[in-house]
């Protein structure tokens, strides 16, 4: 009788192991908005010792592991820094977003497109996981629900980053289906952040115009007041991620899930930070983003990632900036009247 007791003991009190457990993780396109604090909180869940950073990048960047440096469409360098650390948990973030793609189509096609094809490649070889972060810019055209977006619906991009990341799609759950490579990837909506960083996205304007009311007291939006797109804080999308790395692979009933955020409109982010920063103003003066923003989704449905893997987010607008003000530097903050 002991003898089951300390046996029953021993197995409820034994880490629970999920899908990043034990796994040697290499990050390429690490210094990025979502690089850079998913290299962090990878390093919390396997070690600093397990996790491999790389970008082709040369900006400083304070990372707690071992950098590399990398270009992705380079085959066979990618092929050589997994082979050398025995990585086995590819995340393969490096990829040229809808603005700036807009202005180099060639660019974003050979860093998203045979980018994505070395991992995946690499990773049928050395037997890795991977995974690859999609995004809303994969819908487009007339022919979907742009409330409440399916993740089965029709996908018409209008842009060279949504066209290669509907690729990134197909090829890895193809790769999944043709050879057993463990692919996964999540759609995510506009990421905002309290740092400070190159805005090429569509989306941008969400985290730039918190710095531009910090410093210069008003802000030119280039999105139309009621452009309602769906948008995520990125300490909120980190843990996602998180969540669905580590997700057992036997409850994913699909290689590739939509993650919705919150949906709201430049007009309504302005009113919140117009609460904590009355003397703000802000105009709105539309470019050629307006018609990449028009053809995306207003809202998304995520009930399979809620059902298949966990997921979850409610907040508010008003929590949306609260979070994003708060975690902004305060050295951007001195001599502007905040109200709490």
């Amino acid at each position: 009788m002991k003898a089951t007791a300390n046996l029953l003991y021993r197995t409820q009190t034994r880490p629970f192991s999920h899908a990043l457990h034990g796994r040697r993780v290499l990050v390429a396109g690490c210094k990025g908005q979502i690089g850079v604090p998913l290299v962090h909180a990878i390093c919390e869940v396997v070690g600093k010792e397990n996790v491999i950073a790389a970008d082709i990048s040369d900006k400083k960047v304070a990372l707690p592991c071992q950098y590399e440096q990398l270009d992705v469409t380079d085959g066979s360098r990618y092929d050589k820094i997994v082979s050398e650390h025995k990585i086995d948990y590819i995340v393969h973030l490096a990829a040229i977003l809808s603005a700036l793609g807009e202005r180099f189509p060639d660019r974003a096609t050979s860093v998203n497109v045979t980018g994505c094809i070395n991992a995946l490649n690499i990773a049928r070889e050395r037997k890795s996981r991977i995974f690859v972060p999609s995004t809303i810019a994969v819908f487009g055209g007339d022919h979907f629900p742009k409330i409440q977006t399916p993740v089965d619906t029709v996908l018409q991009p209008t842009t060279i980053y949504g066209i290669s990341k509907v690729f990134n799609e197909m090829i890895g759950t193809y790769y999944h289906n043709k050879f057993g490579v463990d692919f996964r990837s999540i759609r995510y909506p506009g990421v905002i952040s309290s740092e400070k960083y190159d805005f090429n996205g569509t989306t941008d304007y969400s985290t730039e115009i918190f710095f531009h009311a910090l410093e210069k007291g008003q802000y030119k939006c280039w999105l139309a007041p009621k452009t309602n797109l769906p948008m995520i804080y990125i300490d909120d999308c980190i843990k996602g991620t998180i969540q669905f790395l580590k997700a057992d692979g036997a409850q994913l009933k699909r290689k590739v899930y939509n993650m919705a955020g919150i949906s709201f409109n430049p007009e309504e982010l302005a009113a919140s930070i117009q609460k904590m920063i009355p003397s703000f103003k802000v105009e709105y003066e539309p470019d050629f983003r307006q018609k990449i923003a028009d053809s995306w989704p207003k809202s998304i449905d995520d009930s399979e990632s809620k059902k298949d893997w966990g997921w979850s987010y409610d907040v508010t607008v008003d929590d949306l900036a609260k979070k994003i003000l708060d975690g902004i530097d305060p050295q951007y903050k001195q001599g502007v009247k905040i109200n709490k």
